[in-house]
């Protein structure tokens, strides 16, 4: 079983919801795990979080790797990487991630470099295998 986390969160003002479409009121509570959404209601003052606790996963396959999050790896240039080291790498040629970036993130930073960039980087991540 993975554990994951789900926020309460608390609305602030009266909003319709992107996901759901439905009205929430003043101190209505909404549950997520998703951080991206967290973030962008918490930042736009449409809501603040209440608690934020483990939830057991059921254990299907969601198509994200398995593990703790020190465990998880990225591949670039047909090599694999943890998660970590890549995030390191990409601090070090200022191509950085949000320290709170998962393998999707990350990956998509990585689709996203120069061809400058991915021979920095590439070169970074040799030094530390």
């Amino acid at each position: 079983m993975k554990q994951i986390l789900v926020f309460t969160l608390i609305a602030l003002m009266l909003f319709k919801d992107k996901i759901t479409k439905e009205i929430i009121n003043p101190g209505e509570k909404l549950q997520t795990d998703d951080l991206d959404r967290v973030n962008d209601l918490v930042k736009r003052g449409l809501c603040e979080i209440a608690s934020v606790d483990y939830s057991e996963e059921d254990g299907s396959d969601t198509g994200e790797d398995s593990g703790s999050d020190n465990a998880k790896l990225v591949e670039f240039q047909g090599a694999t990487y943890s998660l970590d080291v890549v995030k390191a790498a990409l601090k070090e040629i200022g191509a950085g991630v949000n320290t709170n970036a998962g393998v999707k993130g990350v990956s998509d930073k990585l689709a996203a470099l120069s061809e400058d960039q991915i021979a920095q980087l590439q070169e970074k991540l040799t030094v530390t295998e």
